[in-house]
């Protein structure tokens, strides 16, 4: 009787693998948990059109603060001032709005942009960019002419 008592420990008993199903639930309500919270996050940093824009907003405000020459390009897509820094050039090339400064250097000011147009009215600049995606951006500039 003795030995019918005496149990083989070795095996997988009821008690192991609830606990481990248990664990396995907890785990499987931080991955969804997790893909719930990557989601809006994802949405927000695959479009980086608008802090692009804004970026570029600032870059051409400071290019228009002391400015002693202002031209635009005919057709309206470019313009040229004249600084202290020498002629800088801000027009589209391809789907790149680009800055030049007497005629050296390419510098990226902004991309994906299918269309750009300026409008100047007394001191301020209007811009409207027509993006790849099909959003159109508009934004008002102040010139600040100075005299030498």
């Amino acid at each position: 009787m003795y030995r019918v008592l005496l149990m083989n420990h070795k095996g997988y008993t009821l008690i192991e693998s609830l606990f481990q199903l248990v664990i396995f639930a907890l785990f499987v309500q931080l991955f969804v948990l997790f893909f719930y919270w990557k989601a809006p996050i994802e949405r927000q940093y695959t479009n980086m059109t608008g802090a692009a824009w804004e970026m570029f907003v600032v870059d051409l405000q400071e290019e228009l603060i002391n400015v002693q020459s202002f031209t635009l390009y005919p057709g309206a897509s470019g313009l040229e001032v004249k600084t202290e820094r020498g002629n800088i050039r801000i027009e589209q090339k391809n789907n790149v709005i680009r800055k030049t400064v007497d005629g050296q250097g390419h510098i990226p000011l902004l991309t994906n942009v299918s269309s750009l147009k300026f409008t100047r009215n007394d001191s301020t600049l209007f811009a409207v960019a027509e993006m790849l995606d099909g959003t159109t951006k508009e934004r008002d500039f102040e010139i600040g002419l100075y005299l030498q």
